[in-house]
């Protein structure tokens, strides 16, 4: 019997710039996001870019000008050097300057990852009248034959960064029809904000956007479930329970996102979210634990607190849920994958604390051994405050994989930092938590950082064929199995 070799991508993304919020850059890129709009960053790379027929046919014609005067000042030898320095000047002189007023002189860290980001939104600006088709395409292109694509949308409506150009509906629409015309290689989720829920509650069918999530998933028009708490809710909102008891009693698989990065949510910060909703600590011996504070101020710092690996502690521990739903809810069995592995930052940050037993707690030992010791790590320190702030995200992911049975993590974006790859083949040396990481490469974000062929190569050679296939084959068809889907 042959050995089935099919490759599984679990996290990449079609949606195009017309899918992006018009003001994404705020909060990101202080005064300048009114102008440096969606609109302004697809206007540019459609008109004054290569991917332009109109520029490139300008292009041509100044370039045709240039020659010739080139040419008929070749017949006098002082006029070709005048223009040839003149030119070389020039040029030097638009080097120097656009050196000097280079983005990276002026701004911080996350400005200049959100102008990589609408740089690489742009690149796929072109693409935007064949739509997520072509992006689909591209990435399909890549690949061997035998490869299957989780496709990931985005509902970026409720950030609080404007209106897109086509809301998250009409991404939706446009998924299910490249989708159908791609039924071998693309397994479509559909994303899961608890704001749409509220707001549709009361409508009828599928109007109400619970029913619509649930009866797709059903009839299998998606395989699974999509989230992204950074723009703006916790992963153990209320609004999200019902649907995680039905994703729980189909089996059906959930990706969140669980890194920071540059989207997430651009309103004001509510003042429910000064404290932590679940967990506590004490401050003193002897009196009652209190909420942990959430001091941040700026948007990108607090919305890390939606999005940190905690929070699904609070999500799978019954005691610690039912305590906050104010009824016995078990949710303790929900597959859920928490995408991008806490990211590169936080894998770093563990390599880099020797002093901490909740950042030295990755070993080969097995499961039994690990969980009998008595060694405080992560999940088990006592002080969810102290964990929260100066554990290492990775550390409490590990400690969640081998808590629950249903968590996986997947590696998508971290790839492109080759650094990481010794710490990650340690890890999927380990019987423990071997068998819950998932291939992905966060297609085509990560197109910042290399290209979706190197990435894939790159990882391949390193681990080795037989790690691949178990990280690309054996263990993505454990996750995406369900009660409506089989791989």
């Amino acid at each position: 019997m042959q050995k089935d070799r099919t490759v599984y991508n679990c996290h990449t993304h079609t949606f195009t710039i017309d899918h992006v919020p018009n003001l994404f850059g705020k909060k990101l890129v202080p005064l300048a996001y009114q102008i440096v709009t969606m609109k302004l960053v697809k206007w540019y790379y459609l008109n004054l870019t290569d991917r332009s027929s109109k520029y490139r046919k300008w292009k041509q014609r100044w370039n045709k000008v240039k020659y010739f005067v080139v040419d008929v000042l070749k017949f006098t030898v002082i006029g070709y050097w005048v223009f040839s320095i003149l030119f070389f000047v020039l040029k030097w002189a638009f080097k120097i300057v656009s050196n000097f007023l280079a983005i990276s002189n002026f701004f911080g860290p996350q400005s200049k990852a959100a102008y990589r980001r609408f740089v690489n939104l742009g690149r796929y600006a072109s693409y935007s009248k064949q739509g997520q088709s072509k992006v689909f395409d591209l990435l399909e292109k890549t690949y061997d034959k035998n490869t299957k694509f989780v496709v990931l949308p985005m509902d970026m409506d409720y950030m609080g960064a404007g209106k897109p150009i086509a809301n998250y509906q009409n991404q939706i629409d446009e998924l299910i029809k490249v989708a159908k015309n791609n039924k071998n290689s693309l397994l479509p989720f559909i994303f899961l904000d608890p704001r749409r829920i509220k707001e549709t509650c009361d409508l009828k069918g599928i109007n109400c956007y619970e029913n619509y999530v649930t009866r797709n998933l059903s009839k299998r028009v998606f395989y699974g479930i999509k989230m992204y708490p950074a723009l703006g809710y916790y992963p153990f909102d209320k609004n999200l329970i019902e649907t995680y008891k039905f994703a729980q009693e189909f089996n059906i698989p959930i990706i969140t996102h669980c890194i920071e990065g540059t989207v997430f949510y651009r309103g004001r910060k509510e003042k429910e979210w000064d404290t932590h909703p679940i967990l506590k600590y004490t401050k003193k011996r002897g009196e009652d634990p209190v909420f942990i504070p959430l001091p941040q101020k700026k948007n990108f710092d607090f919305t890390t607190n939606f999005t940190h690996p905690l929070n699904y502690h609070c999500l799978l521990n019954k005691d610690l849920l039912s305590e906050y739903l104010g009824k016995e809810t078990d949710l303790s069995k929900l597959k859920i994958c928490l995408a991008h592995f806490g990211g590169t930052k936080e894998w770093n940050r563990y390599s880099e604390d020797n002093w901490n037993n909740y950042n030295n707690n990755i070993s080969h030992l097995s499961k039994n051994e690990y969980l009998n010791r008595k060694i405080k790590t992560t999940l088990n320190h006592g002080s969810s405050r102290t964990i929260w702030w100066n554990a290492s995200w990775l550390s409490i992911i590990y400690d969640l994989m081998i808590l629950y049975e249903g968590v996986y993590a997947d590696i998508s974006f971290i790839i492109f930092n080759q650094e990481l790859f010794p710490l990650l083949k340690f890890l999927l040396e380990d019987e423990k938590v071997s068998n819950k990481i998932l291939f992905g490469t966060d297609y085509y974000v990560v197109a910042q950082k290399n290209s979706e062929k190197a990435l894939y190569q790159n990882l391949r050679s390193y681990i080795g064929e037989d790690l691949f296939f178990k990280i690309a084959n054996e263990n993505p068809k454990h996750f995406l199995k369900s009660q409506i889907y089989i791989p």
